[in-house]
């Protein structure tokens, strides 16, 4: 038995110690840098920076930062405000991902790198 008890420790604290480096890569989430500006004339001017998880989505990002009412459509959802501004009648809120206009809608715009999004209120 004697033998048996350090045998017995070493698997104890080797098992707490993989446990332990476990949870640790476990809690580090990666981050990225999303620069957001938001522009309507004269009715809003936001420029910020802010830290947010790797792989999350631009629509989620955004409504971390600003107040954001969306319109669920069959292509996903819309943004139609933004910080109490709405887009009415021929405007919309133009999605620019990286100084260049979005093919995809900001459900769809994953953020996995540092990035710059800006929503600009424009009309058609």
């Amino acid at each position: 038995m004697k033998s048996l008890m350090p045998k017995i420790v070493f698997v104890v604290l080797s098992f707490f110690c993989i446990a332990s480096i476990s949870l640790a890569q476990q809690s580090t989430t990666e981050t990225v840098n999303l620069t957001l500006t938001v522009s309507a004339n004269n009715e809003i001017n936001l420029n910020t920076t802010k830290t947010v998880t790797k792989g999350i989505s631009a629509i989620d990002a955004v409504a971390d930062i600003v107040v954001m009412g969306t319109k669920d459509t069959s292509y996903g959802p819309m943004i139609v405000s933004l910080a109490g501004v709405m887009a009415l009648g021929n405007t919309y809120w133009a999605l620019y991902v990286d100084d260049k206009m979005s093919m995809v809608g900001a459900k769809d715009v994953i953020l996995d790198k540092d990035t710059h999004i800006r929503l600009n209120l424009e009309s058609f």
